[in-house]
């Protein structure tokens, strides 16, 4: 597994497209740390935030209507931690968790920012993310990339990585090493972790109703200690392509976990409920 070489991306401009905010500081918070030259860094956010956190049982758990603006906010100041401007900051705001459904609008979209920009390297989520808002954006890019559409070197991040199902519990030990990418970022951790630590509404128990944070406090240390990786990969090598072994499970585990998550969370929901009942 080859480290991944940061003089590479020292010219030329960077997009860094992230479906939801904090997906940026999670997968790529160290790269952007690490690279100098912050104003030829951009992040692009697709989706306006008004689902996480998602009401587990609709009708009766509550949001905030303003919750979207509280997360482009957050990410805001997330990104001025680690020296991005907002001024390089470019909100789509589609509706979340509906990307698969406004395809068209996305693909518009983002095309209208990278003329805007031309960016030399753009990075979006891995092609075989569990979360079907960052497919999305990985199938709409790397769509004009491949034809020709855009011409830019396609780098993968890694959001949903662990994967229970699969006997190493990490979809990243399955990936041919010749197309992943270790960054070390320990000497930037602490700057990581002050970036993440800004996206209140992702790592409190934000709601009365929820059972935990999206985005634990064991889960953010890991992800502030560990390196991160990359993928990179000939266009043209798409789907399975990449996987070294087990590729019909890992097909059939991207379709199942997704499933068994949603009715875990309603589960812990109900009975969290079940025991406020019981106690008043």
């Amino acid at each position: 597994m080859p480290d991944f070489e940061l003089k590479k991306l020292y010219s030329g401009m960077i997009l860094i497209i992230a479906p939801h905010m904090d997906d940026e500081a999670l997968a790529c918070g160290g790269l952007i740390a690490k690279l100098p030259y912050k104003n030829r860094i951009h992040i692009l956010y697709a989706t306006d935030g008004m689902k996480s956190p998602a009401p587990i049982m609709p009708g009766r758990d509550e949001i905030s209507p303003n919750l979207g603006k509280i997360r482009m906010q957050e990410s805001v100041e997330a990104m001025n931690k680690l020296g991005i401007s907002e001024r390089n900051l470019h909100f789509l705001c589609l509706p979340e968790a509906q990307l698969q459904q406004n395809v068209s609008a996305l693909r518009e979209r983002v095309r209208e920012v990278i003329k805007a920009i031309s960016p030399q390297h753009i990075f979006v989520p891995f092609r075989y993310d569990r979360h079907l808002d960052h497919l999305a954006v990985n199938h709409v890019v790397r769509s004009d990339i491949e034809h020709g559409i855009l011409q830019a070197q396609l780098i993968e991040y890694f959001v949903y990585y662990r994967w229970r199902l699969m006997p190493k519990r990490d979809i990243r030990k399955y990936i041919k090493p010749l197309f992943l990418y270790r960054l070390d970022i320990a000497d930037v951790a602490r700057q990581k972790r002050q970036a993440l630590d800004c996206f209140t509404s992702q790592n409190t128990i934000y709601y009365p109703w929820q059972t935990r944070p999206i985005l634990t406090s064991a889960l953010l240390d890991e992800e502030c200690q560990n390196p991160e990786y990359f993928l990179i990969a000939p266009a043209s090598d798409s789907g399975t392509a990449v996987f070294s072994s087990l590729v019909l499970w890992i097909r059939l585990v991207h379709r199942l976990e997704p499933i068994l998550l949603r009715w875990k969370y309603f589960a812990l929901s109900l009975l969290k409920r079940m025991f406020q009942n019981r106690v008043h």
